[in-house]
C-alpha cells in the first residue's frame, strides 16, 4: 500500500498517516494465537515485516498533496505510479538493510499487487528488479519460494494489513451501507488453519470490532492516530497546512471474539 489511507464525511478528510497504518497492522500480528504461529523462530523478523512495510511512506505523509482530478488529497488509490514504484523500492532497501527476511516478505508483498499489470513498462521494470531481489534473498536466506512458513508469515502480513484498513477506512461503528465495499464479505485468507478461509469481521460499535473465526490468543485493545481534516480548512490554508493544523486524535478499537 501507499500513501495515506483516506475517507471522507461531509465536513472532513479522515486521514492515517500509512506508516501508522502499518504499525497498527503489526498490533494484530503481535496478538496472533501462538498455537497457529508457523515457524516461530522467525517471528520477530515476521513482525518488523509487518511493521515496516510501509515505512517508506513516513517523510511524504508529512507534505499530503491535493488530487485536483478527484477533489481529495492522493490517497493509496491513485498516487502516481512513478513516484509510488520510487517509494516502494526505498523502503524495502531500508527494510532489507535491518532484516532479510522481512524484505523478503515485504517484496513479496509488493509485487502481488501488481499481478496482470506488467504491460505497463514501469511497473514491469519494477517487477523484474523484485524478482531479482527475491532469487538474492531466497538464496542467502536458502529457502524455497514454495516454504509453507513463508506463504504463512505472508498470508499474515496480508490479513493484518487488511485488518488495519478495516480500522482506518470506514467510520468506526460502520453498518450495512456504510461498510467499505472491501469488507462487506469479510476479509478473505487462505491460512491452513482456518479452513472456512474467510473472516466475518464488523463493528458490533463505535468502539469494538468482532472477527470470526478469531485466530487470536483473546480480546485486545489497539489505537491508530487519526485526523479529521477539516474540508474548510483545506479550501483556506491548503492541503499541506490544514493538515499540519488539524490535531491527532486516537482511534481506540478493542477485538473480540463475541
Amino acid at each position: 500500500m501507499v500513501t495515506m489511507v483516506i475517507y471522507e464525511d461531509f465536513t472532513s478528510f479522515i486521514m492515517t498517516d500509512q506508516h501508522q497504518h502499518g504499525l497498527l497492522s503489526e498490533g494484530f500480528a503481535r496478538n496472533w494465537n501462538e498455537n497457529n504461529f508457523l515457524g516461530f523462530e522467525k517471528k520477530e523478523s515476521v513482525l518488523y515485516a509487518i511493521a515496516q512495510h510501509d515505512r517508506a511512506w513516513i517523510d511524504i505523509d508529512e507534505s499530503p498533496i491535493w488530487n485536483d482530478k478527484s477533489g481529495a488529497p492522493y490517497s493509496f488509490h491513485d498516487y502516481p505510479i512513478p513516484i509510488k514504484l520510487q517509494f516502494y523500492r526505498k523502503g524495502i532497501d531500508e527494510i532489507e538493510n535491518q532484516n532479510q527476511y522481512a524484505a523478503l516478505l515485504c517484496s513479496v508483498h509488493y509485487t502481488n499487487f501488481f499481478m496482470g499489470m506488467a504491460e505497463d513498462h514501469r511497473i514491469r521494470r519494477y517487477l523484474e528488479d523484485e524478482k531479482k531481489r527475491q532469487t538474492k534473498l531466497f538464496d542467502i536466506l536458502n529457502i524455497k519460494q514454495t516454504d509453507m512458513e513463508l506463504d504463512f508469515h505472508y498470508q499474515l502480513l496480508k490479513f493484518c494489513d487488511n485488518l488495519s484498513l478495516f480500522v482506518c477506512m470506514q467510520e468506526a461503528g460502520a453498518l450495512d451501507s456504510g461498510v467499505h465495499e472491501w469488507f462487506k464479505n469479510g476479509i478473505k485468507q487462505p491460512f491452513e488453519q482456518f479452513p472456512e478461509k474467510n473472516f466475518q469481521v464488523e463493528w458490533s460499535s463505535c468502539h469494538e470490532i468482532i472477527i470470526y473465526p478469531f485466530p487470536f490468543n483473546d480480546d485486545f485493545e489497539i489505537s491508530v492516530p487519526i485526523r479529521n481534516v477539516p474540508k474548510n480548512l483545506i479550501s483556506k490554508y491548503g492541503i499541506e497546512d490544514a493538515y499540519h493544523k488539524t490535531p491527532i486524535h486516537f482511534r481506540t478499537v478493542k477485538i473480540k471474539e463475541n
